[in-house]
C-alpha cells in the first residue's frame, strides 16, 4: 500500500460513516460538546492529507486536504504517523499502551492538539483509542489493500 490509498476523499467519507455509525463515539463526545477539526498526515509533510470536521460528536465533513481551500483553516488538532506506522496501527489498534509508546517514541506526533489533556480525560481517550480502529477497518475493508 502506498500513501494515496489512505486519506483520499472517499477512504475519509467511509471512515465518517463508521464514526457516525458507532455506538459509542458520537454519544460520548456529544456529551461533552465536542466540537474540532481534525488533520491525519505524515511528520514531514507541511499540511496533513485529510481532515474531519467534528461538531457535537459527530463528524460532519470529512475529505482530503485541499491546499488552496485549506490551507487557512485553524486545526484542533494533527496527527501525524510515518506510512508504515499508520499500517501498523490499522492493522493492530492502538490501545493506551501503544499510544502511550507511539508518543514517547515518536510514532505518533500531535503537531497540534493537547495530547495530556486527551488521555486524562475518559471521554477524549476512548473515541481517540476507538477512532483508530475505526480507521483500521476502513483500511482493511478497501479491496486495493491486499
Amino acid at each position: 500500500m502506498d500513501s494515496d490509498n489512505i486519506f483520499t476523499t472517499q477512504y475519509m467519507t467511509n471512515f465518517q460513516q463508521e464514526w457516525n455509525n458507532d455506538q459509542t463515539i458520537p454519544s460520548t463526545l456529544s456529551s461533552i460538546s465536542f466540537n474540532a477539526i481534525v488533520g491525519y498526515g505524515f511528520p514531514k509533510d507541511e499540511f496533513p492529507k485529510s481532515l474531519i470536521v467534528i461538531k457535537n460528536g459527530i463528524v460532519e465533513e470529512a475529505k482530503e486536504f485541499n491546499i488552496e481551500n485549506d490551507k487557512d483553516l485553524i486545526l484542533d488538532w494533527d496527527i501525524r504517523c510515518s506510512l508504515e506506522n499508520w499500517k501498523y496501527y490499522f492493522n493492530k489498534g492502538l490501545g493506551m499502551s501503544g499510544l502511550a509508546s507511539g508518543y514517547a517514541l515518536g510514532s505518533i506526533k500531535f503537531k497540534k492538539g493537547n495530547y495530556l489533556s486527551m488521555v486524562k480525560n475518559p471521554k477524549m481517550i476512548g473515541p481517540f483509542l476507538k477512532s483508530f480502529d475505526l480507521m483500521g477497518n476502513v483500511y482493511k475493508n478497501n479491496s486495493n489493500n491486499n
